[in-house]
């Protein structure tokens, strides 16, 4: 009879590590996605002011922002346009990445949410840029699913619907 009451509670034992041994796991995979989480806007964040910080370390790049801010008032050369399309390129990327890793469970709607309306006010402080993003937009399939480009898609379809001049 001993016997048998060793063997039990040895697999009593056994069952209680296991459950044990699940709840740390489930408890280590949170923790490790919560790190995701925070590595992912970390990154975002970091090329959005490695953006900004441009701005003030490049004279040339710095020079470019009145122009992206009122093309109206001044003339823009073939480079000019290039530099700005890049600079769309580059802040779309950004911006697909974020609803990406919204897609992927990595970003809250919360932080997709400031990313669209980061998007809808950079159209409305950088209307340089707009074309460029519709452009984007309008060539890049893919991108009509994504949320975070609503804006644009707002833009893209007032264009369409604007009487040609």
């Amino acid at each position: 009879m001993t016997h048998t009451n060793w063997r039990e509670i040895a697999e009593v034992v056994g069952i209680v590590s296991i459950v044990a041994s699940l709840i740390l796991l489930a408890l280590e995979l949170r923790e490790s996605n919560s790190i995701a989480k925070a590595e992912v806007e970390l990154r975002l964040a970091a090329t959005i002011r490695d953006i900004h910080a441009a701005r003030y370390a490049d004279v040339d790049f710095a020079q470019l922002f009145p122009k992206i801010e009122a093309p109206q008032a001044h003339l823009i050369t073939a480079t000019d346009n290039s530099r700005m399309q890049a600079l769309a390129w580059n802040l779309a990327s950004v911006y697909w990445s974020a609803q990406i890793a919204f897609d992927k469970g990595l970003l809250d709607h919360a932080a997709l949410v400031r990313y669209q309306h980061d998007v809808d006010t950079t159209l409305r402080r950088w209307p340089g840029l707009q074309q460029h993003f519709v452009d984007l937009y309008e060539s890049s399939p893919h991108l009509e699913d994504a949320s975070v480009f609503e804006p644009i898609a707002a833009l893209a379809r007032e264009s369409r619907e604007k009487p040609a001049e």
